[in-house]
C-alpha cells in the first residue's frame, strides 16, 4: 500500500543522514532546536520567543497573536579523542553535521480558544566514525549512526487568564546504521583469511506525546512544566555479511531486528520578567534513561556470528540544570545567553567508544533581529569538558582517557503573517 507520508519523511531525514548527528547531547537526545532556543540554552520553557514553542512548551502556543513560520539550521562540530593506557591515540572522524527544523503556529481566531502548531525536528541522534583499522579492532563498530525525524502536530488552549495547556503528538521515524569488521580467520580457525564486514541497517517508527502547562503566577512571573512520554521504536532491516569464506555457516544477507526505548523527559521551569527589557529563566529536567538496560540484537540465521545477541548498556537516569537571560536592547534587537549542565546517563562500565560522552557544561550566546514581518536569529554554543577516564569497563580494551570537543552554530529565519 502506498504511504504518501513516506517520501516526505525520507526527504526530511536526508538532511540528518548527510552529516550525521551528535554534539552537546545527553544519551540519544540532540540539542534543542533553533537559534533563539539555543541562545537561551538553560532556560527556554517558561517563555518561548518563537514558533519553536511547538516542541519546547506546547502550552505557550496560545500566547501568539499572529501566524508564524520558522525554519532553522544548526551546524555542529563534535570530536572525541581517545588515549589508551599505553599512550596510543585515536581521534573520531567526520566531526561535522547539520540538524534542520521547521515550525508553524496558527494562533486562535476571534472567539476561538485553540491554537495549532506543527514541528518537524530531529530530537534524537548519534553518529560516530572511527578509522576502519583502529585500536579497538573487532571489539566495537567502527561506524554507528542513529538518525531521526519527528513530526509534532500540537494544540494549545487557555483554561483561564492564568493557566494554559498544551498537547503534542510525537510521530517519530528513525534509522540505525552499524558497521563492524569481522575476523573470519578467527571465526573459521583458518589463519590468513581476509577480514569481512557486518553491515547492519534498519528503520522503525514510534508514537509518543507531550503534555504541557504554563501558569502565569503574577504579571511578570511564570511557572511551567512539560512531560514527554517515552517512545518505543522497533527497528527492522538487514544484516549484510561480506567476504564469507567457502563453507562458512553464514548467509550474505539476513533479517535484522532490535529495539530502542527513547526516554521519558520531565521538565519544570521558572521565569521572571525582571524589567521590561530583562528576562531571566531557569529550567530543570529529569530524563528516564534507565529503561535502556540493554540492546538486544536478532540477526536471524546470522545471529551466531554476533559476539553476543545482547549488548549491556545499563544507562542511568540523569538531570539537567540551566539558567538563561535575554535582554531587549531596542525594538529590533534582543541579546541572549544561557548555561546548562548536562549529566551523562552512560556509565563507565558499559561505555563504548561509539557512545562515549561525559558530564558537561554548555555555554551559549545569541542575538535576534525582528523588523516588520521578518525575524532572524543567531546563536553559538560551546561544550565545556574536563575529559573522562575509564578504568572499570567490562571490556578492558575500552579503558583509557576520553577527551571531547563540541561547538554549535544556529541560524533561524521566521516570517509573521
Amino acid at each position: 500500500m502506498y504511504d504518501p507520508l513516506k517520501p516526505f519523511l525520507r526527504f526530511a531525514l536526508s538532511f540528518a543522514l548527510l552529516f550525521g548527528a551528535f554534539a552537546l547531547a545527553d544519551g540519544f537526545r540532540n540539542p534543542p532546536t533553533g537559534a533563539a532556543t539555543q541562545g537561551r540554552f538553560g532556560g527556554r520553557i517558561a517563555y518561548t520567543p518563537d514558533a519553536s514553542a511547538v516542541v519546547n512548551n506546547p502550552a505557550n502556543l496560545i500566547d501568539f497573536t499572529e501566524p508564524e513560520v520558522l525554519a532553522t539550521f544548526t551546524f555542529g562540530y563534535s570530536q572525541m579523542e581517545y588515549t589508551s593506557p599505553t599512550g596510543q591515540k585515536l581521534t573520531s572522524e567526520d566531526p561535522w553535521y547539520v540538524l534542520p527544523g521547521f515550525f508553524l503556529i496558527l494562533p486562535p481566531e476571534e472567539n476561538d480558544r485553540w491554537a495549532f502548531g506543527l514541528g518537524i525536528t530531529s530530537p534524537y541522534g548519534r553518529s560516530s566514525r572511527l578509522d576502519d583499522d583502529n585500536l579497538f579492532g573487532f571489539s566495537t563498530p567502527y561506524f554507528t549512526q542513529l538518525t531521526s525525524v519527528e513530526m509534532a502536530p500540537t494544540l494549545s488552549t487557555r483554561v483561564n487568564e492564568k493557566i494554559s495547556l498544551g498537547f503534542a503528538l510525537n510521530l517519530l521515524y528513525s534509522e540505525l546504521d552499524l558497521r563492524q569488521n569481522f575476523p573470519w580467520a578467527l571465526a573459521a580457525g583458518v589463519p590468513g583469511l581476509p577480514e569481512g564486514k557486518t553491515l547492519f541497517n534498519a528503520n522503525g517508527a514510534g508514537i509518543g506525546a507531550t503534555f504541557a502547562v504554563t501558569v502565569q503566577a503574577t504579571e511578570n512571573q511564570r511557572f511551567a512544566a512539560t512531560l514527554r512520554t517515552p517512545i518505543e521504536v522497533e527497528y527492522k532491516g538487514d544484516l549484510v555479511v561480506t567476504d564469507i569464506p567457502p563453507g562458512a555457516p553464514a548467509a550474505p544477507e539476513s533479517e535484522f531486528e532490535t529495539e530502542i526505548s527513547f526516554p521519558l523527559v520531565l521538565a519544570v521551569a521558572y521565569g521572571i520578567q525582571v524589567t521590561e527589557r530583562l528576562l531571566l529563566e531557569t529550567n530543570v529536567e529529569w530524563v528516564r534513561h534507565s529503561e535502556f538496560e540493554q540492546l538486544n540484537l536478532d540477526a536471524g540465521v546470522n545471529t551466531p556470528l554476533l559476539p553476543s545477541d545482547s549488548i549491556p548498556t545499563e544507562w542511568e537516569d540523569n538531570w539537567t540544570f540551566g539558567l538563561s537571560a535575554s535582554y531587549q536592547l531596542n525594538p529590533e534587537w534582543v541579546l541572549r545567553t544561557g548555561y546548562v549542565y548536562l549529566e551523562s546517563p552512560v556509565p563507565s562500565s558499559t561505555m563504548l567508544p561509539t557512545t562515549a560522552e561525559q558530564d558537561q557544561g554548555v555555554m551559549s550566546v545569541g542575538a535576534g533581529y525582528r523588523k516588520d514581518k521578518h525575524q532572524v536569529d543567531f546563536s553559538y554554543a560551546i561544550g565545556i569538558f574536563s575529559g573522562r577516564t575509564i578504568s572499570d569497563n567490562i571490556n578492558p580494551a575500552f579503558n583509557g582517557d576520553y577527551d571531547f570537543e563540541a561547538h554549535l552554530v544556529s541560524i533561524n529565519y521566521g516570517y509573521h503573517f
